[in-house]
């Protein structure tokens, strides 16, 4: 039996309980979490045998061979680096700190430690997301002329408030962009490689009094190749949660959510292309979330990767290294952003 914990009981740590135990053969046999009584509360909730406030006291235990990092952004590298040097494989929710330099020297410490160290990006897995990119693979879209990413939501100040660490720039390191919108500026990442940031305009335009934070972001960004590529954050929304990607190449469009179920919304191109978009638009997806619904259901996708990896030594669908690559780029939008009120 492999031996997994989870450091940090927040709101995405269920997400890790449920698919660690789609495993065979692995279990989450702790958790850790500063505020001891909420790690105990966790454990006791989802079946969980052990419960610490103590990090050192998970690390030091030879009985576990992996973990999942789930605490506060600025605490990501520091978790990550110990665990790394204790020997386990780490799983870490995004982002992979604040620092990409520092990201990058944790990359090269697994890799020369021979530990299996990934970033959590589950939309990759999401089977819209595995369809468009097979498409554009394929070349079914043509040449990519330019790619639309926005996310809608609403945020209420609580949601701040009720956080030491939330709407900070020392603890978040930003806020629409490098929670909520991460994930449509990676999912880009994943389809069209690399991205380089021309030009951001940051507002804080209703949570002025509560975050020192954007709650707005808006960016333009290019591909290798030239193509256009325009971001859209907002948590300053009436709407509660919405993403869209539209992808429009020389042969043929599509556009995509990341919500749950991620579907499909508009596809137009050759007869190949509208076949495999008809019957992936049809596809029934019946599992529910466990955990918040926007989240989705492709952690567990994600998870069996990365226990596959650790148990066999196999490539994950992505290396580490590829989500350095996201946080350069949100570090870039945030250096190139104007704030304003």
């Amino acid at each position: 039996m492999n031996n997994h914990a989870i450091i940090g009981c927040g709101r995405v740590a269920p997400n890790h309980v449920n698919g660690v135990s789609k495993v065979d053969g692995w279990t989450v046999s702790v958790v850790c979490d500063a505020v001891a009584p909420r790690a105990e509360s966790f454990a006791a909730e989802h079946g969980v045998a052990r419960a610490t406030s103590d990090v050192r006291e998970v690390l030091d235990t030879n009985e576990v061979t992996s973990v999942s990092v789930t605490v506060d952004h600025a605490s990501h590298a520091d978790v990550v680096e110990a665990a790394l040097r204790a020997g386990k494989h780490v799983l870490v929710e995004k982002p992979f700190g604040l620092d990409p330099a520092r990201a990058r020297r944790l990359v090269a410490l697994a890799d020369a430690q021979g530990l299996t160290l990934s970033v959590v990006s589950q939309h990759r897995y999401d089977s819209v997301v595995v369809a468009v990119k097979d498409w554009m693979t394929q070349g079914l879209l043509g040449e990519t002329l330019f790619v639309s990413a926005s996310l809608q939501a609403h945020r209420e100040g609580d949601y701040y408030t009720g956080s030491s660490w939330r709407g900070t720039r020392a603890g978040e390191g930003g806020s629409a962009l490098m929670n909520q919108g991460y994930h449509c500026l990676d999912t880009v990442r994943w389809l069209c490689g690399d991205l380089t940031t021309q030009a951001a305009v940051a507002r804080n335009v209703s949570l002025g009094g509560v975050i020192e934070t954007e709650d707005t972001l808006c960016g333009m960004l290019s591909t290798a190749a030239g193509a256009a590529v325009q971001l859209s954050i907002t948590v300053a929304s009436s709407l509660e949660w919405r993403s869209r990607i539209e992808v429009t190449g020389t042969l043929g469009t599509v556009t995509f959510d990341l919500d749950h179920p991620g579907r499909l919304h508009h596809w137009n191109g050759s007869p190949e292309l509208a076949a495999k978009a008809e019957a992936e638009s049809g596809r029934s997806l019946v599992e529910e979330p466990v955990g918040i619904s926007y989240y989705g259901v492709s952690h567990q996708q994600q998870i069996a990767d990365f226990c596959a990896s650790v148990s066999t030594g196999s490539p994950m669908l992505f290396d580490a290294g590829d989500s350095v690559g996201t946080l350069e780029t949100v570090v870039e939008l945030y250096d190139s952003a104007l704030v304003t009120r």
